[in-house]
Parts: C-alpha cells; sequence; structure tokens
C-alpha cells in the first residue's frame, strides 16, 4: 500500500489576521483585509490600495535578534506562519528524526522591502542617482554605491534566508528544497512536500510560501503589466469573476503546513485534519504574463492532480479558485473548469478568497490550502465577495457573500502564476 500524506498542523499570516482561527473567522465574515496601503508612502505610486497584514510584530515570533536585523519583513511573515505550524501540530521536537524531517518553502524571491533595514540602500542609491538623465545609474552604483553600502546588506536579500532560519529552528536536515516562482511557490512546495513524503523521503515536511508585493518595484510592475486594480474603494476593489473587475490587489503574507506520512501521526498520537491525495502542476507555455487564453495549463495541472489522486472529476466536491480578478485571467480559469468538469460545472461549489485576502503572491497556494482544508474538516464553504454583475464568460456555482454549509468529501485547489506555471492540489475529508 502506497504511504499516505497527512496535514497536522496549520499556520498563516495573512491580512485577514494572524491565525487559522481568525483568518477562518473573518473570511466567513467576508471581511476584506483591503485598505489603503499605510506602510509606503502612496503619493508617487501607481495604486493605493494593498492588502497588508495588520497589528504583526515580529518580535512574537523571532526570538533571534540576528535573523530580524538579517532578514525582510517577507522572511519575518514566513517565520511567523512556520512557527504558528509547528506549534499547531504539536511537534515533540526532541523524539523527531531530524533526518527524516524536511522542508520545502516557496517564495517570489529575496526581494528588497521598505521596512527596518532598507535605509541600508538610501545612501548608496542617492550615490548611483543621475540627476542630469534623472536616472539609476548602474555603474555608479558599483563605482561609489556599493562601498559604502552596509556589508551585510546582501544577507538580506538572499532567496534562502527563510528556509535557513526555519531549518535552523527546527533542526530540519531531511529533505528540502527553495522554490523561486512567482505566485505558486506556495502551492508547489506543498505538492512537492506531499510527493516526498509518498515515495518515502520524509516521514514529516513543514511546506508552504511567503511573499511580499507591497514594495514600489513590484506595484510599479504589476501596475505596467495591466494587472492591477484601479479601484479607489478597498471594500470593493477586488471582483474575482465579476463582470466589473479590472484587476488583482497587491498583498503580502504567509502559510505553511505539516505533512506528515499517516503512520507516524497516527503513532504520535497527532491531529490530523485532512489528507493531500493529489498534485499536479503544468506549463502553458503561452506567454510571460497572461493565461493561455482556453485554461489549457491549468486544465492540464487539474487533470494531472485528479490522476494523480486516482478520482473522477465528478468526486470533487469543491473549488477553491485562483481568482485574482483580471479579465483575462478569471476568462482563462473558467474554461479550464469547463474543459475538466464539463456539463457539471454548473453545480460544481466554487470560491474567490482572493476577493478578500488580495493576491498573496507565493504565499496564496499555501494560505488557501488552509482555507480548503478548514472547509474539509467544518463542511463550511467561504463566501466570494464583491460580486455583483454576472459575466456570462465566466458562468460558475460561486459561493457568494456569505459561506455555505455543506459537507465535501474533497476539495480542489487551484493557483497560476507569472510565466505560465500553474498547479493543483486535491484534499480529501480524513476518514
Amino acid at each position: 500500500m502506497s504511504r499516505r500524506a497527512v496535514i497536522t498542523g496549520m499556520g498563516v499570516v495573512s491580512p485577514l489576521g494572524i491565525g487559522k482561527e481568525e483568518n477562518w473567522q473573518h473570511l466567513l465574515a467576508g471581511t476584506s483585509g483591503i485598505s489603503r496601503i499605510s506602510r509606503l508612502n502612496v503619493e508617487h505610486l501607481p495604486v493605493k490600495l494593498g492588502a497588508e497584514v495588520k497589528n504583526f510584530n515580529p518580535k512574537q515570533f523571532i526570538a533571534d535578534r540576528k535573523a530580524l536585523r538579517l532578514s525582510f519583513l517577507n522572511v519575518h511573515l514566513g517565520l511567523a506562519a512556520a512557527k504558528l505550524a509547528v506549534e499547531d501540530a504539536a511537534l515533540p521536537l526532541d523524539k523527531i528524526d531530524p533526518t527524516r524531517f524536511g522542508a520545502i518553502i516557496g517564495s517570489g524571491g529575496g526581494g528588497f522591502d521598505d521596512g527596518p533595514g532598507y535605509e541600508d540602500l538610501n545612501e548608496p542609491i542617492l550615490r548611483s542617482w543621475d540627476e542630469e538623465e534623472k536616472t539609476f545609474d548602474s555603474a555608479k552604483f558599483g563605482e561609489k554605491g556599493v562601498p559604502v553600502a552596509h556589508p551585510l546588506f546582501l544577507l538580506k536579500a538572499l532567496p534562502n534566508n527563510a528556509f535557513y532560519y526555519i531549518s535552523l529552528l527546527y533542526n530540519i536536515q531531511g529533505e528540502n528544497n527553495n522554490i523561486i516562482s512567482s505566485y505558486t511557490g506556495g502551492s508547489q512546495a506543498i505538492g512537492d512536500a506531499f510527493r516526498s513524503i509518498r515515495r518515502g523521503d520524509a516521514d514529516l515536511m513543514i511546506a508552504g510560501g511567503y511573499d511580499c508585493l507591497l514594495t514600489p518595484n513590484t506595484l510599479f510592475s504589476l501596475h505596467a503589466m495591466n494587472l492591477l486594480s484601479g479601484q479607489e474603494d478597498p471594500a470593493t476593489a477586488c471582483r474575482p469573476f465579476d463582470f466589473m473587475r479590472d484587476g488583482m490587489v497587491a498583498g503580502e503574507g504567509a502559510g505553511f503546513v505539516l505533512v506528515e506520512e499517516l503512520s507516524h501521526a497516527q503513532n504520535r498520537g497527532a491531529q490530523i485534519y485532512a489528507e493531500i491525495v493529489g498534485y499536479g502542476n503544468a506549463s502553458s507555455a503561452y506567454h510571460i504574463y497572461q493565461p493561455a487564453p482556453g485554461g489549457d495549463g491549468m486544465s492540464r495541472a487539474i487533470l494531472r492532480a485528479l490522476e494523480d489522486a486516482q478520482l473522477d472529476a465528478a468526486a470533487v466536491g469543491w473549488v477553491s479558485a485562483d481568482g485574482i480578478a483580471t479579465q483575462e485571467s478569471d476568462r482563462a480559469e473558467v474554461c479550464a473548469l469547463k474543459t475538466v468538469f464539463g456539463d457539471r460545472l454548473s453545480q460544481l461549489p466554487v470560491s474567490a478568497t482572493k476577493s478578500m485576502t488580495g493576491h498573496l503572491g507565493s504565499a496564496s497556494g499555501a494560505i488557501e490550502t488552509v482555507y480548503a482544508v478548514l472547509a474539509l474538516c467544518q463542511g463550511l464553504l467561504p463566501p466570494t465577495i464583491n460580486y455583483e454583475h454576472p459575466d456570462p464568460d465566466c458562468a460558475l456555482d460561486l459561493v457568494l457573500h456569505q459561506p455555505r454549509e455543506k459537507q465535501i468529501a474533497t476539495a480542489l485547489s487551484i493557483n497560476q502564476g507569472i510565466g505560465g506555471q500553474c498547479t493543483a492540489l486535491m484534499f480529501k475529508k480524513y476518514a
């Protein structure tokens, strides 16, 4: 019999709250985590709205002062969510074989932010500014900027910072990977952790993703690609599948789960939330930031996840959609779902939680995994908010405005990212 992978711990830090309980409460209430950006000076930014994590104090989660100094906010979010997941799993760390404990972590990269430590770049950037051309001169940066930069600054931007600190904190010595991926890193990490457990390379894995899209550089880039919403009312800015949708809302967050081999979890008396039964990924190979119009990459990912789980499409009880609220992406996603589910799609409940959380980059798939598992456990499907104008190209059985009571046996969570990467995860109620 093949090895089974179950989820025994979950940690979330998102614009809806800190911890799975606060997140779930606000999700079911239809609370929007989107607001006017407060951490940045928005005067010269192309958009004023974002989905920020509120009331987050990294010192409550990170005791190591060096870790705080040598990492950015995105890593702090990741370390906090990982800690919450480990605590939720009640891991007896002193009794676990560290060589059978692994970590797979997804992110959007190392990056920079405007939080503590960013001031280390102020003087180097000023010295690299070409006043006559009004541009940043990279040659000047190398000549005049680097010599006055903080000597340890580059350590803050390492793309595997969170992986290093999480491995160190929990003595993780086993199977590992650090996935840099635009918006699918968290779901890829969980899918790969599931595969590691199933093939016998580990007994326990911590997996998930973290990201922060709320940096000036990222916001300008997303705006240049026409991906961001131009709405001014934060309460209704993100409108997945709505005819009037005009783009995504950038955010930040982190989500982690403990993926454990079933007998390993049973032997230590762990609480088992749900089982991961299938994972599929594919590439649309179409465009750097636009999805294939027919949703080809997404449909292939879903079909591979179903095949992996040895399930028919008819077995899926609910879909946690990607639903980023751009015209093209939502339309392509619906095409993919039609390809897989056919006429049954009109009776298949679908939720788009980014309507409340905003787009959390590579954290999205991991956080939406937690939401999917909670939906399985509690028989409550989270709502989609801000849907007022039906789009005939996006005809779905959306769970609207309030949660829907429905006992489901399986849940499908799907994500797609810049660059054409598409992922699908299948979860099953544990029994």
